[in-house]
């Protein structure tokens, strides 16, 4: 009998923020967050990861069913990088990919806004945009991951609370860096 993972609580809560290494080597950082599985039997979760959309040609495991987030070392900096996650028991079933997050790592030109959730009230969702202070970040919606649309625009670091959670039965957000 084959067991069925699920991956994530909450969809949306697949956060991806980046950052430059501490010396100028040309390499970078991600370091993705989730929201952790609900099912009782995880022993871990694998973060794929890639440069096109849909091919991941790397992994990182990670061991412990409790961890809610990992950083992934020596990305090269400005390239555009792919992610996605799966959760695996301890026979070896996997679930399926979680929805696909992307992002330009370490940008030297402008820094990749990171986002961490807030609590509010029921019905709603929000988190805090940690942008530069001379940058504007752009919040975006989707509920397919298809088409999105921007609910709020802001420059360097501001709160983002979503009240029409309820209207619809999931949706996911990003935010962006809007170019000059």
């Amino acid at each position: 009998m084959r067991t069925i993972l699920i991956l994530f609580a909450f969809t949306v809560s697949l956060l991806f923020a980046t950052g430059a290494n501490s010396q100028d080597t040309g390499t970078s950082s991600a370091t993705i967050s989730w929201s952790p599985t609900t099912s009782l039997n995880v022993a871990g979760y694998d973060i794929y990861y890639g440069t096109s959309s849909g091919n991941y040609d790397s992994a990182v495991s990670v061991l412990n069913p409790n961890a809610t987030s990992v950083t992934i070392r020596g990305l090269t900096s400005g390239v555009k990088y792919y992610f996605a996650a799966t959760s695996y028991d301890s026979s070896g079933d996997q679930s399926s990919y979680s929805p696909e997050i992307s992002g330009v790592v370490g940008s030297t030109a402008s820094a990749a806004a990171a986002i961490t959730s807030l609590l509010t009230s029921p019905g709603q969702f929000g988190f805090t945009v940690s942008g530069a202070a001379n940058s504007q970040s752009v919040v975006q919606a989707s509920t397919d991951l298809v088409h999105w649309v921007a609910l709020q625009t802001n420059t360097g670091t501001f709160n983002f609370i979503d009240s029409n959670t309820a209207q619809f039965p999931h949706r996911y957000y990003r935010t962006a860096t809007v170019a000059n």
